[in-house]
């Protein structure tokens, strides 16, 4: 091997050095911004007015709460039970475009469409959760919410939790039969 030749060698195995210590260096730098950039992207990249995090935590927890459906045991007192004896409901046949608001006595229900019908199972005037069980926290209308069936050929098709004020918590989900808890109320006299 010539001189011309090894001189030849060391200049490509310096310069190789060299370029691997340039990007090297270049790649620290790059990988300091990246590391960076999220946290700042994500505040700047927002779009106006995008829920912050509390929201979106929130959003969370009504997620989950939707999903309760009806797990948990019902424990209603008998002076809720005495008091709040019917549901009064919207509802809105999705296929036809027709609307209709009932007076639904609690543990009756309401024909919809040939084989098709709705109970309404307890009424809770103050709803709340506790440990296992969903209960009354109060015998007045706070936290109304009902839970309805949803029957078609005897089959429960949707069953769950409708909310007068927080309809985003609402377990009930029917897209052919949508409903909204009006008001609950005593037993209205027959005429």
């Amino acid at each position: 091997m010539s001189l011309k030749g090894s001189y030849k060698g060391m200049f490509l195995v310096s310069a190789s050095v060299i370029l691997l210590a340039v990007s090297g260096c270049g790649g620290e730098k790059k990988a300091e911004k990246a590391d960076k950039a999220p946290a700042a992207a994500t505040q700047e990249q927002m779009p106006k007015g995008h829920p912050g995090a509390p929201s979106m935590q929130e959003d969370i927890s009504k997620v989950q709460h939707a999903n309760i459906k009806t797990q948990k045991a019902v424990s209603i007192s008998d002076d809720v039970k005495a008091k709040w004896k019917e549901a009064q409901l919207e509802i809105l046949d999705a296929e036809s475009g027709a609307s209709q608001t009932v007076t639904v006595k609690v543990g009756s229900d309401i024909k919809l469409k040939e084989g098709v019908r709705l109970k309404v199972e307890v009424v809770v005037p103050d709803y709340t959760i506790a440990e296992s069980r969903i209960e009354s926290r109060s015998n007045e209308l706070k936290n109304p919410a009902v839970l309805v069936d949803l029957v078609e050929n005897d089959k429960s098709i949707s069953r769950g939790w409708v909310f007068r004020d927080y309809p985003e918590f609402n377990s009930y989900n029917d897209r052919r039969f949508p409903l909204r808890f009006l008001s609950a109320g005593p037993q209205t006299a027959k005429k």
